[in-house]
């Protein structure tokens, strides 16, 4: 039966066969058709297959983000949606792939001048098939609009939730918010007390140290004079400068020198006079100044011997004193470290601490975010703005064009395939010659020698399907009613047998 001119194909790889198989195509049928009918087949069940890819996909990721926790990726759920797409697809190659291709088979040969359609009852059970399968996608694209809706719009949903949270335990967080901020400041207060501490007891064995190098250095007595002797040499070179300014404002007035301290007249006038006094007053300061300065410099070298004398104990006494002191800023530093830790541990946790707290508390709301609050929340959302709405039926239309890509890619596009009227014509045939195998059989196995009641009309007679001899694609069937059974007419019957029963024994 194969067609003239027609060479069989290949065999098929490892992938070929898993699209043949998706697509529902008998290998062995399609080897005696054109590459045409290969890539039309190929074509359907890449898209089928990618369906399933992305039906397996989205009902991962929305069975992930519903069914398990934040960062959670769950096994079961995946398989879940493995099984779910690949359910799917199943009764899409079953139900529609290979009765599409029957149909097909049969509308084409329809064409050519043979009906074999079976009355318009096979007509309605086709489209009733069809019509449950686009509900099932009708019923998938809306449970998957708003699946996806709600990953889409999963911030503002969340927020939604979180708000009514915040409305029923309000007075809760307001309690627990305030005992967690005096939690904090306390903790604040004892690390600046703790800080003090440190400092004082950092002094302190600075101090021990400094008398173990140089008693002297550290001694306040001698520190005091120091400071003294520095405030006189300040003086003293003040004193010194006065003594010099007094000094030229006399020596200008005697020789006669303007100037704005002076008054131009030369020799020993009531001016000059005045200069002398000035000139003799500095330098008793001056002097004083000096006397002073010599004061303070034995009183440090004093201060110095004597100092210098007990150093030896002071250096032993720093040297018993210092690991105590050690010990007491290390205990110290400790402390300021733990409360540190506390204090940044507190201020981290503030957040976790309040929500604890209201858990704990007995007039605690819990969070109401299960799948039906979700869903009335996103149904809120649309109700307040149109563009939300708009953007769901959105999802809702191209989710329903995937569930329905690879049905309506078969069912609706025309593409006239070898195969599909192969197909329907080996499917018709085989019916055929089951049906006159059995009546042979049927008249070998009960003979009857009685004459039929009376002979068959000129319309019972089955004319034999013939091959045409030539390549016409339109071969020329006789037009007998036999062979033109559209509109509900019966098709074509295998040979009558004689009527009458055969006997039970055999005549005598």
């Amino acid at each position: 039966m194969e067609p003239v001119g027609k060479p069989a194909q290949a065999q098929a790889g490892p992938f070929t066969k898993l699209l043949l198989k998706i697509a529902g195509v008998d290998e062995a049928t399609l080897r005696q058709c054109p590459q045409h009918d290969w890539d039309n087949v190929r074509a359907v069940a890449e898209i089928q297959l990618f369906v399933f890819c992305y039906q397996a996909a989205l009902f991962a990721i929305i069975g992930q983000r519903l069914f398990a926790n934040p960062g959670q990726v769950r096994a079961d759920l995946t398989a879940g949606a493995l099984f779910l797409a690949a359910f799917i697809s199943l009764l899409d190659s079953y139900m529609f792939m290979r009765s599409g291709w029957h149909q097909a088979g049969i509308a084409e040969l329809k064409r050519g001048g043979l009906d074999i359609s079976g009355g318009p009852w096979r007509a309605i059970k086709t489209a009733i098939l069809l019509t449950v399968r686009i509900a099932l996608s009708v019923g998938l694209a809306q449970l998957t609009a708003i699946f996806v809706s709600l990953l889409i719009f999963a911030s503002d949903v969340e927020t939604k939730v979180e708000n009514t949270q915040a409305q029923h335990n309000a007075g809760l967080i307001a309690t627990a918010t305030t005992q967690t901020d005096e939690a904090i400041r306390r903790a604040a207060a004892a690390v600046d007390t703790q800080a003090v501490r440190v400092t004082a007891a950092a002094a302190q064995l600075n101090t021990v140290r400094q008398n173990q190098i140089d008693p002297a250095a550290g001694a306040p007595a001698l520190r005091q004079a120091q400071d003294e002797l520095n405030q006189l040499l300040a003086r003293q070179t003040q004193a010194d400068d006065d003594v010099r300014a007094a000094e030229l404002v006399a020596s200008n007035e005697l020789g006669g020198v303007k100037s704005a301290l002076t008054s131009g007249l030369q020799g020993d006038g009531p001016k000059h006079q005045a200069a002398v006094e000035q000139l003799t007053n500095a330098r008793n300061r001056a002097q004083a100044v000096a006397t002073a300065v010599s004061t303070a410099r034995e009183r440090i070298e004093r201060l110095t011997q004597q100092l210098a004398a007990d150093g030896a104990t002071t250096r032993e006494r720093a040297d018993e004193q210092l690991p105590d002191y050690e010990a007491t800023l290390a205990t110290e530093q400790a402390e300021l470290d733990r409360l540190k830790s506390a204090l940044g541990e507190l201020q981290r946790n503030r957040e976790a601490t309040i929500r604890h707290a209201v858990e704990a508390a007995p007039g605690y709301v819990g969070r109401d975010d299960g799948l039906l609050a979700q869903i009335k929340i996103l149904g809120a959302i649309a109700q307040d703005d149109t563009k939300t709405i708009a953007t769901i039926l959105l999802i809702d239309f191209v989710s329903f064009s995937f569930e329905l890509g690879a049905v309506l890619a078969k069912i609706t596009s025309y593409i006239p395939t070898t195969y599909a009227a192969l197909l329907a014509r080996n499917a018709y045939m085989n019916v055929v010659a089951i049906v006159d195998d059995t009546a042979r059989k049927l008249d070998r196995d009960h003979p009857t020698d009685e004459p039929p009641d009376e002979p068959p009309d000129d319309d019972d007679t089955v004319v034999p399907f013939t091959r045409p001899a030539n390549d016409n694609p339109s071969p020329p069937f006789p037009a007998r009613s036999s062979m033109s059974f559209m509109g509900g007419d019966d098709p074509p019957q295998p040979p009558r047998r004689p009527r009458g029963r055969p006997r039970k024994e055999p005549p005598a």
